[in-house]
């Protein structure tokens, strides 16, 4: 009977032992697959492709966008959100709703999902949303939104990031965008205005605050990782451009500008973060004739919102 219940014990441990075993590689798989190095941006500006007509709110113009997994997010003027899940014949909506941070002063120039949930059952990560805009939120400037949105619930802002900017470093607006596989928060922005004579763009990088840290983070230029003007590192960033929203993808922030006319064309410039260097000047004028804003890297290409044109698809080579 002892023999027998060892037997017993023996197969029941080895079992135990495959499905982990099993599950430990199922796990490092996808592990893998979501954390795979990016090693070349190259696009092509023969080919751009309609990725789907956007279907927000009457009368606000399109702002910030981001993916996660098939799930966009595009935000407009003042805060107002509509939810797509991406499918091979374009946008089905899924959710419409203003965040909870809705503001006259809201500009939500810019979105990026995070790395992190409130809860664990959550579909979708926390959302950075930028303010970007001259009038100041609730005495606030160069503030960072960070929301929880649902696929059909309300939003909650959970936490809110200033830039103590003591010093006049960025001048009309800052963008927020999030390097979720370093998790940093980069500022980028103007120094003066846009168009001003002897404007520049400034990048700033910071620890990405984790939510546990408050409702309110304060992040101070001291504290900064990094900080540098562009145009000191690589003079063919133009100083003097309408900038719009910008994302990560591996070492790179690829950086949409203009506004689809002549005199601001629809540009894509890729920022080697790493280098810090320009790897890539994509002008896509003549076959964007539209306001370039948001962006976001999906499925090996580049998904872009526009004003004018809907979501279209800069293509990689």
């Amino acid at each position: 009977m002892i023999d027998d219940r060892i037997d017993v014990d023996t197969m029941n441990t080895n079992k135990r032992m495959k499905k982990e075993w099993a599950l430990g590689i199922v796990a490092a798989m996808l592990v893998c697959a979501g954390c795979a190095s990016v090693r070349d941006v190259s696009y092509t500006t023969e080919r751009v492709e309609r990725a789907g007509e956007l279907q927000g709110f009457p009368k606000q113009g399109y702002q910030g966008m981001s993916i996660y997994g098939d799930y966009l997010v595009s935000l407009q003027n003042t805060g107002l959100a509509t939810l797509y899940r991406l499918t091979d014949s374009g946008l089905e909506r899924v959710h419409q709703f203003a965040l909870a941070s809705r503001h006259e002063v809201n500009h939500a120039n810019v979105a990026d999902f995070g790395n992190e949930r409130v809860d664990k059952g959550d579909v979708l990560p926390v959302l950075y949303v930028s303010q970007c805009a001259r009038q100041r939120y609730e005495g606030l400037k160069d503030v960072c939104f960070v929301e929880r949105i649902s696929t059909d619930g309300d939003p909650q802002l959970v936490q809110t990031i200033v830039l103590d900017d003591t010093d006049g470093l960025f001048g009309y607006a800052l963008q927020w965008v999030v390097d979720n596989r370093r998790k940093l928060l980069i500022g980028y922005g103007n120094t003066k205005e846009n168009l001003a004579e002897g404007n520049r763009w400034r990048m700033m990088t910071f620890r990405l605050p984790r939510l546990s840290e408050g409702p309110v983070v304060h992040l101070r230029p001291q504290d900064a990782l990094d900080n540098y003007c562009i145009q000191d590192l690589d003079a063919r960033f133009p100083s003097r451009q309408i900038g719009q929203g910008a994302c990560i993808t591996g070492d790179w922030m690829l950086i949409p500008v203009g506004l689809g006319t002549a005199e601001q064309p629809s540009i894509l410039y890729v920022w080697n973060l790493k280098k810090k260097r320009l790897d890539g000047i994509y002008d896509y004028q003549q076959l964007v004739p539209a306001e370039f804003e948001d962006c976001a890297p999906y499925r090996g290409d580049l998904l872009v919102q526009t004003n004018g044109m809907g979501l279209v698809r800069l293509v990689r080579r």
